[in-house]
This record gives C-alpha cells, sequence and structure tokens, in this order.
C-alpha cells in the first residue's frame, strides 16, 4: 500500500500515478448519460447500531436469566446478523443456543430491536457531510447491507436519512445476499446506474468480497466492526475517517479498477 493523507490505497499493477493525464470522469461523465453510485453497507459504515443492538441481545440474555453481556464483546459481531450476535452472546454466558432456542430468541431480539431501533445509533462521525460531498458531485448513493430491507427502512426513516439514498437493499430484497455480487449488482442497478461506474464503500470482508465478486472497486472504512486482514487486502482503498472520502478518491478508484 502507499499513503495519500489519510487514505490507504492497495498497491495495483499500475499505480494512480503512473499514467499520463486524461480527462477526469466528471469531465467525461458531463458529455456522457452515465451516473456514477457509491454505494454504502448500513451496520459499521454508515451507523453506529451496536449500542442498539447491544440492548437488544441484554434484553434477550436478562429474560432467562443470564448475565448481561458488553458492548465491547458485540461490537467485532454487530455487522454479522442476529442470529451470529446472538450465538456468540449465549455461548459467551456459557449457554450455547439449541436450534429450537434459537428460534425463539431470535423472534424476542428482533421484536425488541424495531421497538428501539435507534435509541442510541447514530451515523458515523462524518458521513453525512462526506455523502452530500458525494451528491455535489453528482454521485448517487444507494444502501447494500445484511440487514432485512424493512428494518434497513425503518432505522434510516428514524434517523432523517432515507431520502439521501436512490435504493435501500437488505439481505432479502434479492434471491441471495453478499457476499454474493447478485446483491451488490442488483443494488447498483435500481439506483440507475451501471458496474463500471459504482464503487462499494464498507467495513468487512462481506463487503469487499461481493465488490470482487461484482468487479466493482471497494472502499474500507478502518472504523467500522470488523475491518479484518481480508479486508484489508480486499479493498482498493482504506480510510480513516469519512473526512477522507470524496468524489476523487471514488473517480480515481472507478478508473483504476476500468484499467486493471
Amino acid at each position: 500500500m502507499f499513503r495519500k493523507t489519510g487514505v490507504r490505497l492497495v498497491s495495483r499493477p499500475q499505480s494512480l500515478t503512473s499514467r499520463p493525464a486524461v480527462p477526469t470522469r466528471s469531465h467525461q461523465r458531463e458529455n456522457s448519460r452515465s451516473v456514477p453510485v457509491a454505494v454504502f453497507d448500513l451496520d459499521g459504515t454508515l451507523v453506529d447500531t451496536a449500542p442498539d443492538l447491544w440492548a437488544s441481545l441484554n434484553h434477550c440474555l436478562v429474560e432467562v436469566g443470564l448475565p448481561p453481556t458488553t458492548l465491547e464483546l458485540v461490537r467485532p459481531h454487530a455487522g454479522h446478523g442476529a442470529k451470529v450476535m446472538l450465538q456468540h452472546a449465549y455461548t459467551h454466558a456459557g449457554h450455547p443456543l439449541s436450534e429450537q432456542e434459537a428460534d425463539g430468541q431470535l423472534a424476542r431480539f428482533l421484536a425488541y430491536y424495531e421497538a428501539h431501533i435507534a435509541d442510541a445509533s447514530a451515523p458515523f462521525p462524518g458521513v453525512v457531510e462526506a455523502m452530500e460531498r458525494l451528491r455535489s458531485a453528482g454521485y448517487r448513493l444507494a444502501v447494500c447491507t445484511n440487514k432485512t430491507e424493512r428494518l434497513s427502512r425503518l432505522l434510516l426513516d428514524t434517523l432523517g436519512l432515507s431520502d439521501r439514498f436512490a435504493a435501500i437493499c437488505g439481505a432479502d430484497t434479492f434471491a441471495r445476499r453478499k457476499p454474493d455480487p447478485v446483491h451488490l449488482l442488483g443494488t447498483i442497478e435500481r439506483a440507475g446506474a451501471a458496474r463500471e461506474e459504482a464503487i462499494m464503500i464498507g467495513d468487512t470482508a462481506t463487503d469487499t468480497d461481493a465488490a470482487v465478486a461484482a468487479r466493482v472497486p471497494s472502499i474500507l472504512v478502518d472504523f467500522g466492526y470488523a475491518p479484518d486482514e481480508r479486508a484489508r487486502r480486499t479493498a482498493d482503498a482504506v480510510i480513516e475517517t469519512y473526512d477522507d472520502l470524496d468524489a476523487d478518491l471514488c473517480d480515481r478508484l472507478i478508473e483504476r479498477h476500468g484499467r486493471d
């Protein structure tokens, strides 16, 4: 990797600075009908949902007489879905869930979570400003998340963010979900864009693997829930804060990806 301000760009066979200057993608788009789209993951990327997921887990644990867990234990699994979080929490409490128990606890978790979906959840610092920078540069925005579409829309509605997105696609929107490329490609299509003008922004290998499978460049947010080594290796760039996300970075990654 090499560093440019707060962005770590993954080295490719030809670097962004190794070719002669060419017209920028924004200039090229002025003379075409192409529309770029920035596709965001939700939990751990757009919104810090871990506090409300944690509260929902503790509601379930206390109901069956188990000790509550800690936010530090929940956060690494917060983007992996309710079933995974429940299994980890119950196993850590010394009570691994049977399949029959898991169904009942999942229903309890989801009912509580829906009623408290944004008690403490909030957009990550700087993300709203970053989205506005992208929109001002002509980008459409979309959400591709493994949260169900209904809960995703409820969360974004409650936070007043829904109207910024051309598409909001959840785990149940299509036949398959991330890291299957069907999910990401379907989201891009619903946003009215093409794969060649898209970029994925997420916090886990689920996001970067989906991008690789869909042949779309990706940006990993370093402050998310599970930016592990695989995610760092498969992402095209890693950002430390949303101050680092702008149309120039997205344009250059899309351009480089088209050349590779």
